[in-house]
């Protein structure tokens, strides 16, 4: 019965939510405001840039300092935490400054605009290679691959504790789980934006769906094989 309820209120939101959609004149765009939200991307990826390496700094002073007892498990939970923020940063800084080139790209900006957009994202990627080396500097009492080691992520996984490994795979499945419907809502997004503007969206809908068809076959065949 509750299954039917939350079908029947799915189906509702989805006729109103397409209904409203539709009502929206998507071909506004980004093209009048291209410039300002370029500037506004980078601007976000210099901050980021900033916090990274101001935090990668802390952690290595506090790395070296000598300490026991409480102190000890204080500096180890803060050097946790804190790492944790700089790899969140540390994405979100790769991700943005794809999306600033993109934006450059699409809406044809400035040379000195689109040059300074693709700088941004080769020093971001070479801040998603040196950040994970950084644990090596936190911990160097325990073997941990190096981040340019091949298979890096089983690596890792297999240094680590049952604890640490509990806590990790909570946090792959929460976003498997956060994925797949994030990937469902963006199909159909894709899906109202061609409907509404008429301007097909089919390879990005076919990609999509790709991806989610690859990423739920290999976990189910992953632990349908264990």
């Amino acid at each position: 019965m509750r299954m039917i309820i939350w079908t029947l209120v799915g189906a509702a939101v989805g006729f109103f939510g397409m209904y409203a959609a539709l009502s929206i004149d998507f071909k506004a765009g980004f093209l009048p405001i291209g410039f300002e939200l370029n500037i506004v991307l980078i601007a976000i990826t210099l901050l980021l840039f900033v916090f990274i390496a101001v935090s990668s700094a802390q952690m290595k002073k506090k790395a070296g300092l000598t300490l026991t007892g409480v102190d000890e498990d204080e500096r180890d939970m803060w050097q946790y935490k804190k790492f944790s923020d700089l790899n969140l940063c540390n994405t979100i800084a790769l991700i943005v400054s794809i999306v600033a080139i993109g934006v450059a790209i699409i809406t044809d900006q400035p040379a000195w605009l689109l040059l300074t957009s693709g700088g941004i994202l080769l020093l971001s990627i070479v801040f998603s290679m040196l950040v994970p080396g950084l644990m090596k500097a936190v911990y160097p009492d325990r073997e941990l691959p190096s981040a340019s080691e091949k298979n890096f992520a089983k690596k890792l996984l297999d240094a680590s504790d049952e604890g640490e490994r509990f806590v990790m795979l909570q946090g792959y499945y929460k976003t498997f789980n956060t994925m797949n419907l994030s990937l469902i809502i963006a199909l159909m997004l894709f899906i109202l934006y061609s409907v509404g503007t008429g301007d097909s969206q089919l390879f990005s809908i076919f990609i999509v769906g790709l991806i989610l068809i690859v990423t739920n076959a290999q976990y189910l065949l992953t632990i349908r094989n264990k």
